[in-house]
């Protein structure tokens, strides 16, 4: 039997992972040029390679260092592109310049895409995306657009035309408006508007990125407000539900004033939706549920996938909302990166599994964590995923069948 001590063990670890992400041509890390170099101890003696880096039993990290990367690697992790069932339909292009853009976009992940949002300069498509775009190789819709370019420059969508994809673009005067032509596009796919809406704030993401991971996930639309003012553009979209829209106005009052709420009330119920601060306002949205019209996440308990994004660096991590849409699920938490704030740690403890007899019993809560470190350092990923591993219900620590044996 061949044995491996534990540094053995890390490097091989690493090494299959990254194996594993070979196949997606991603800025999202240096990991593979910077450290599988040649030479017996070039992996050991590089403290920045440790299992915990990328993942731990409970958690796992989207590699990436910046926001085009964040989308390679949320593209790859999602669509491994393998076959049929784990392609995507389209593909989302959206511009690295604006988070407003990136954001409302969100909205073409599930329908009609089923596909990443992809994250690249305005003006010209990069190498990386463009090699995961072949990597990808859309399905396409029925009429064979492969490609949706969201405020994307003329110069990028030829681009993509002369590559040979068929493409549909969005474009809009500025955000309010292209935040209308996407709610009227999806609407038109659908064959209806859809009745609720999320309202926010686009001025301040860490307050309106939640909001990412339920449009991604549900056919609700995101329009945009300013702290004092409903633009033009949200006031024509609220119009077509007829003033009787579901508005859920995400944000507390001093992010979108009392005066807006009141104003909303025109087109329809407003619900607002919020927290004191950016960790608190994710919550209050993950907890939320609107029995009456299916709208909310509502997680109070354990056995959920979850998406962790550092405030710091919430303007890189957009692309990562798809994780609400396939696979567990995941409703979007805000941290800070070095050490988790007290209401993310009351809320994990909340959602802290636990089990009867056997710890396979589950249910289990997973985290994803945008970014590499020190976005969010290894310290508080190894912090929380001991915090969210699962436990005897009668808090002895172990499993019952271990303590008879032991």
């Amino acid at each position: 039997m061949v044995k491996f001590n534990a540094k053995q063990l890390i490097i091989s670890t690493v090494f299959i992972q990254l194996l594993l992400f070979s196949g997606c041509r991603t800025n999202a890390t240096n990991y593979k040029e910077n450290n599988l170099k040649q030479g017996k101890n070039t992996m050991v003696e590089n403290k920045a390679i440790n299992t915990y880096s990328i993942v731990t039993k409970n958690t796992s990290r989207i590699l990436g260092n910046n926001a085009e990367g964040i989308s390679l690697s949320t593209a790859c992790m999602i669509w491994p592109a393998t076959e049929t069932g784990n392609k995507p339909k389209i593909v989302l292009i959206a511009p690295s310049e604006s988070w407003q853009v990136q954001l409302i976009a969100a909205d073409l992940i599930h329908h009609p895409s089923d596909g990443p949002l992809l994250v690249t300069s305005k003006e010209n498509i990069s190498e990386a995306v463009f090699s995961e775009l072949s990597r990808l190789n859309p399905l396409g819709s029925s009429d064979g657009t492969k490609v949706i370019a969201i405020g994307m420059s003329d110069n990028a969508g030829k681009q993509l035309k002369d590559k040979g994809y068929k493409i549909h673009e969005i474009k809009g005067d500025n955000i309010y408006k292209l935040a209308e032509d996407i709610d009227a596009y999806y609407s038109s796919i659908a064959g209806k508007v859809p009745n609720s809406v999320i309202v926010a704030s686009s001025e301040q993401l860490e307050y309106t990125l939640p909001a990412g991971n339920w449009i991604a996930h549900m056919p609700e639309p995101l329009l945009y407000v300013t702290k004092n003012n409903i633009p033009p553009e949200t006031r024509s979209a609220l119009k077509k539900r007829n003033a009787s829209a579901n508005i859920y106005l995400l944000g507390p009052s001093s992010i979108v004033d009392k005066n807006v709420e009141t104003e909303l009330q025109k087109y329809g119920k407003v619900t607002r939706i919020a927290g004191d601060t950016p960790y608190a306002n994710a919550i209050a949205f993950s907890k939320f549920k609107d029995n009456a019209t299916d709208f909310g996440w509502g997680i109070t308990m354990p056995g959920h996938g979850l998406l962790l994004v550092s405030k710091a660096q919430a303007k890189e991590c957009i692309a990562a909302v798809a994780f609400s849409h396939r696979g567990k699920h995941a409703p979007l938490l805000i941290t800070d990166s070095n050490k988790a704030p007290q209401e993310l740690l009351n809320y994990l403890k909340q959602l802290k599994p636990h089990f009867d007899k056997s710890p396979t019993e589950g249910p289990y809560t997973h985290l994803f964590i945008a970014g590499d470190n020190p976005w969010i350092s290894q310290e508080q990923q190894g912090n929380l995923d001991n915090l969210i591993e699962i436990e005897p219900a009668n808090g002895e620590g172990g499993s019952s069948r271990n303590k008879m044996n032991h």
